[in-house]
């Protein structure tokens, strides 16, 4: 007697893992390299109608502002990237070992360099999110999103599904800090609001922290990757309980 031939059932990932209902994001970036830095002081021009003696001393101001921002040129290594959906918080780490380090709640993949943190995050935000998962963040739309989609292409890297450009509605976006503007009339002709000035409204409770994001280049060069991972943390925390509360 011949055996039926069976077909084994072929489980699929998405069937093992559902998909994330959203996703809050945040970034951290250290100083862009040198060679950028003179780059952008050198795009720099002034008025044609101004005197060579206000050119010389605005090209200086100029240039110690780019180099006070260098965090935010669009050669800036990303340090780490932290994602809380509504079933895991994972921090993708690029700068190596982190030392002693606790963030309870949260998964901690650490990487050897920011290609290499890009490739593993792309891979989660391809299992984790479909085109229907909202991706959520404070000024998300301003920074955290075409900072991300310029390190995929700055390294070659395929885009996750979830950042590719597409025609049409797109990939929801839900950017704290714009949607805030609709809960305050006090802010809602403001161009920026802080993460602290909505948290402070929403009441929601925030650790005392001896840093802010302009440290964070500082912190890189010193070494302390635990600090910037737990500042990273926190803000991703606060910025889910906004977006919980702006949506409930």
């Amino acid at each position: 007697m011949i055996a039926t031939p069976h077909t084994a059932h072929v489980v699929t990932l998405t069937q093992t893992m559902p998909v994330a209902r959203f996703v809050v994001l945040d970034l951290e970036t250290g100083d862009a390299p040198e060679d950028a830095i003179q780059a952008a002081i050198r795009q720099w021009k002034a008025p044609s109608n101004w005197k060579p003696e206000t050119v010389e001393k605005n090209r200086a101001e100029q240039a110690e502002k780019i180099r006070e921002k260098a965090a935010l040129l669009d050669a800036s290594p990303i340090l780490c990237a932290g994602l809380r959906s509504d079933r895991e918080a994972v921090m993708f780490n690029g700068m190596g070992d982190t030392g002693p380090l606790d963030l309870p709640g949260w998964t901690i993949e650490s990487h050897p360099d920011e290609c290499a943190m890009l490739a593993a995050l792309g891979q989660w935000l391809n299992a984790h999110t479909d085109d229907v998962t909202a991706l959520v963040g404070h000024n998300v739309r301003g920074f955290d999103l075409p900072k991300l989609r310029g390190g995929f292409v700055r390294h070659r890297l395929p885009l996750p599904a979830c950042l590719k450009p597409r025609d049409g509605q797109g990939q929801p976006v839900t950017d704290t800090m714009s949607l805030f503007k609709s809960f305050s009339m006090e802010h809602r002709d403001d161009f920026a609001v802080s993460l602290d000035v909505v948290a402070t409204a929403f009441g929601i409770p925030r650790p005392k922290q001896y840093v802010s994001g302009a440290d964070v280049p500082r912190l890189h060069r010193e070494g302390q990757i635990a600090a910037i991972l737990t500042y990273n943390a926190i803000d991703i925390d606060a910025t889910a309980e906004i977006y919980r509360r702006m949506m409930a």
